[in-house]
């Protein structure tokens, strides 16, 4: 199971073809406001439901390498 949530968040240059076409799509038909809404919408959501998943142990490694990523993300801004 934890191995299935790790895939689940490969770094978008891992992921397939398909997965990036489709997304490619959908944020290029939204304005900037528009994503920037999505994510904080659905970001919480799916986060839920990728937690309510995994057991503490799992959940926390989740947590920690997302953290980790868009701490990484974010600190490419500033």
């Amino acid at each position: 199971m934890m191995e299935k949530m790790m895939s689940m968040m490969m770094k978008p240059e891992d992921m397939p073809e398909m997965m990036n076409m489709m997304m490619d799509k959908m944020f290029s038909e939204m304005s900037g406001e528009d994503r920037i809404q999505f994510m904080s919408t659905m970001m919480p959501k799916c986060m839920d439901m990728i937690f309510a998943e995994l057991d503490d142990d799992s959940r926390e490694k989740v947590a920690r390498d997302f953290m980790g990523r868009m701490s990484d993300k974010m600190e490419d801004q500033l």
